[in-house]
């Protein structure tokens, strides 16, 4: 199977780190893929608890290569997505 998004290679992989990374959150809270949106507050809107937060550090760290992202400082989806996608993946040698 082939999967290409966008016009460059970058693109595809920000589309796939995308797809994973929704596939994570939806699993640690219960919620159906289509109802996520990137100003949901993990907090107010997903209601994060210490489970949840500490399940998510570690699905993300086993998913994205051992990554490790502070959920402390991270109100919204589209912040950890953000954080997970642009700044990690330039962080690691890839180009944002």
């Amino acid at each position: 199977m082939c999967i290409k998004v966008g016009d460059s290679e970058l693109d595809t992989v920000r589309a796939l780190m995308t797809m994973s990374l929704n596939s994570i959150v939806a699993d640690v809270f219960d919620w159906d893929l289509d109802d996520l949106r990137p100003d949901l507050s993990l907090r107010t809107d997903l209601c994060m608890g210490v489970q949840q937060k500490t399940v998510l550090g570690e699905m993300i760290g086993e998913y994205f290569d051992n990554l490790s992202v502070n959920l402390d400082q991270i109100d919204t989806l589209y912040d950890l997505f953000y954080q997970v996608i642009e700044v990690e993946f330039a962080g690691r040698g890839g180009a944002v």
